[in-house]
């Protein structure tokens, strides 16, 4: 066995950190340049699912570096086990279906509470559904599949071999902060900095949330993170920022507190645990046997 072998076994959480940065921040620009100059003309976007080629490769770099370190550490029988609880069954389907409503209500609630009548929300959507459909799975391409794998699909699952649900999920926060901050410091997002901090650790508890209650299943928190992003991007195309005010973030502070209150109940009714069960995600099942035997260690284990 390799030391690089050796570092990656016993660090996994530190490896697919690294090796996501290294994909997204450092590699993605050397390969959209090379695509650029061998493919003069190459360009693609839609606007409303922040999908271009320049930033598909960054997007899909936490799934990238998963399924590296997944296959080095469990081999393809560890791959084939997580994907095995993804698997749509038929308490899955309540999930999903929780996954797709639950960002429309919170827009829903956020824009009405904001002066927004719930007539005219309704009714856009109606008149409209087909560009929300398409939304929809832009962000599929673009946030749900691309990141779930990464993040949900591997590193919460790793976290949780060396911390509580809370505190994992709090670490997952960090990190995925830390990985957006290119995008946010450098305007791409067109959203500020801080408050979309703050509303990133509630939403980070809903997806731990539902990935537990769904039995780890990537696809449910794919749908959710898809549908999430999807709701202001689809209703800022009809309802523009002189309707209401939306400093410093969407609908003022409104789209943040309920989010904030949702997490806030999740917290309270579960105890902490999130929902994080082993009848509901059994963690000693969920990577299958490891490739190589070893004293595997994530960033906060001590000897």
């Amino acid at each position: 066995m390799t030391a690089k072998s050796k570092l990656i076994e016993k660090y996994p959480i530190n490896a697919f950190v690294l090796l996501t940065l290294f994909i997204s921040h450092v590699l993605n620009p050397i390969v959209v340049e090379l695509l650029h100059i061998l493919f003069p003309g190459l360009t693609f976007e839609f606007r409303a699912a922040q999908l271009n080629e320049r930033s598909l490769i960054n997007q899909y770099g936490g799934t990238i570096a998963a399924l590296i370190v997944t296959l080095r550490l469990y081999g393809i029988h560890g791959l084939k086990s997580m994907l095995s609880f993804s698997r749509i069954r038929a308490n899955t389907l309540f999930w999903l279906f929780i996954s797709l409503l639950l960002p429309l209500f919170m827009i829903l609630c956020s824009y009405y509470l904001a002066g927004i009548s719930l007539n005219t929300l309704l009714n856009t959507l109606k008149d409209n559904w087909s560009f929300y459909l398409l939304i929809i799975a832009g962000f599929m391409l673009s946030a749900g599949l691309a990141e779930e794998f990464g993040w949900r699909g591997f590193l919460l699952p790793q976290l949780l071999k060396v911390s509580k649900p809370m505190t994992a999920t709090f670490i997952l926060f960090v990190i995925v902060s830390l990985w957006h901050f290119p995008a946010l410091l450098a305007g791409w997002k067109g959203e500020p900095v801080w408050p979309w901090i703050v509303l990133s650790f509630p939403i980070a508890v809903v997806h731990s949330w539902l990935f537990f209650k769904s039995g780890g299943n990537i696809i449910v928190v794919a749908v959710l993170h898809a549908c999430f992003d999807a709701q202001y991007s689809f209703y800022s195309h009809f309802i523009r920022d002189n309707a209401i005010p939306n400093t410093p973030f969407y609908q003022g502070w409104t789209y943040i507190i309920l989010y904030c209150l949702l997490a806030l109940a999740i917290i309270v009714i579960t105890r902490g645990t999130l929902g994080f069960a082993t009848s509901n995600f059994d963690l000693n099942r969920y990577f299958g046997e490891m490739k190589h035997r070893s004293n595997t260690k994530g960033v906060l284990t001590m000897d």
